[in-house]
């Protein structure tokens, strides 16, 4: 009946790609959807006024640091920006560790590598500029490949 030639309830789709999907399905995404909103929504109103100063913090190291550290910066052995922007960014996966429990490695990661150079800045300094340069290198030869 009206349109199904009588061969039962009549069954709408919608159109997706070119590909038919039964809106139960567009239902179950939307809830799902608006469930995660909400959840990351109340996770980050839960997250404590200090994790957003942290984080806060560390974009403003970055953007302090990241500028010395990429420019002509990187030839002093004494410079605190390698040091500030492991730091920043440290900060910043330790907040966004409140949303996903993954980021503390980084942020771990990121602190770790950063506390040689608190005890001993240019020896430290110079050990990850030389092993940067070797890790661009190899990438360089197996792109050239």
């Amino acid at each position: 009946m009206y349109g199904n030639n009588g061969n039962g309830p009549r069954q709408s789709y919608v159109l997706i790609g070119g590909y038919p999907v039964k809106p139960i399905y567009l239902i179950i995404l939307g809830v799902i959807v608006f469930g995660l909103l909400v959840y990351f929504l109340l996770r980050f109103f839960n997250i404590g006024l200090t994790m957003h100063f942290s984080a806060f913090a560390g974009i403003l190291l970055l953007i302090a640091n990241l500028r010395e550290l990429l420019g002509a910066g990187y030839t002093q052995r004494g410079s605190t920006a390698l040091l500030n922007t492991l730091v920043g960014g440290g900060l910043i996966f330790a907040w966004l560790a409140q949303f996903f429990v993954l980021f503390w490695l980084p942020a771990l990661l990121a602190v770790g590598i950063a506390t040689p150079l608190v005890l001993n800045r240019s020896g430290a300094y110079t050990i990850y500029l030389t092993t940067a340069q070797q890790a661009v290198e190899r990438v360089r030869r197996t792109m050239v490949r």
